[in-house]
């Protein structure tokens, strides 16, 4: 597969597919990978040259679809697992034990492969707080738009949103922005007692000015969502001096509902590749939903390999 395929272009950034394989590839558990979708973002990463798939979930299932539909997988690792649990604990043990250097979701629940993920024993913690950070991307946009968490953490504290904003960083440097400049979202730009997102949000942006300046970035907080993205919104503010307002590239939400509900539309109404990783474990995570097209899984996948390069 020497090129990327024009169709392509947009849901998967070929920049993105090309840096990534530059890394070579590395071995990727799969947990619960007995599902069309799935299988079939795998064969491309695997084609790319991005990964070595270890498929982990109903055996005779992945086998019958290998044969008769897509036998580019034909010599995969398979590990047989009876249901979504055992293919969840199998799939991180094979992180664990160093087999794997990336972990998937496939065909199974969230909260079931996370809570492999979080064992004590046997797991994938680090000390860190796991969150998600989506790289969204659209025709017509400028460049990446970061959104974070509107997968993991329901409503952060300021010790989680601390490794919230980390991560979200350090995607954004995965992903070459020059200069990330983080807006803390509330539903206005002035710290109003009755609004707590926006008390917190000015807050953690005071606190993170420093480590902010340490790390290349720009930190504003609280911002409205117009405010965030809008020149003529921040100039009629009164902020069109501040580093951020106008030209944030990764928004912070204060609670799960505001992400979801933000990356959804965005993804429905711009035709918008929501690309995500999970970082804090040890590897990182492809945690996409399972409605999600396999070209999102493909750049999902892409985003995590050079995520793990940057790690080791």
């Amino acid at each position: 597969m020497a090129d990327v395929p024009a169709d392509l272009a947009y849901l998967c950034p070929p920049s993105l597919l090309l840096r990534a394989r530059s890394m070579g590839r590395v071995p990727m558990a799969v947990a619960a990978a007995n599902a069309v979708h799935v299988l079939e973002s795998i064969s491309w990463a695997r084609e790319f040259g991005l990964i070595e798939p270890i498929l982990v979930g109903d055996k005779d299932w992945i086998l019958r679809h290998v044969a008769a539909h897509d036998r580019s997988l034909s010599d995969a690792r398979i590990v047989a697992a009876a249901d979504e649990e055992e293919a969840a604990r199998l799939a991180v043990a094979l992180v664990h034990d160093g087999e794997a250097k990336l972990l998937m979701k496939g065909h199974l629940h969230t909260d079931v492969l996370m809570k492999a993920v979080l064992q004590p024993q046997g797991g994938l913690r680090t000390g860190r707080r796991l969150s998600h950070v989506f790289a969204m991307i659209w025709p017509g946009a400028a460049g990446y738009l970061l959104i974070t968490d509107a997968a993991l953490n329901v409503a952060p504290n300021p010790a989680t949103m601390l490794h919230i904003v980390r991560h979200a960083v350090m995607v954004a440097k995965v992903l070459e922005i020059a200069a990330p400049r983080i807006a803390m979202l509330s539903a206005t730009e002035e710290r109003n007692a009755a609004m707590a997102s926006s008390i917190a949000a000015g807050a953690f942006a005071d606190e993170f000015q420093a480590e902010a300046a340490a790390l290349g970035c720009a930190i504003t907080g609280p911002l409205a969502l117009d405010v965030a993205l809008s020149e003529h919104a921040a100039r009629i503010k009164g902020l069109q001096h501040d580093k951020v307002a106008g030209a944030a590239n990764i928004l912070v939400v204060p609670n799960i509902e505001t992400g979801n509900g933000l990356f959804k539309m965005l993804v429905h109404l711009k035709q918008a590749t929501a690309i995500g990783v999970v970082l804090g474990a040890s590897v990182p995570i492809i945690l996409n939903s399972r409605a999600d097209p396999a070209e999102a899984k493909l750049a999902s996948i892409a985003l995590a390999r050079l995520a793990a390069a940057e790690m080791t």
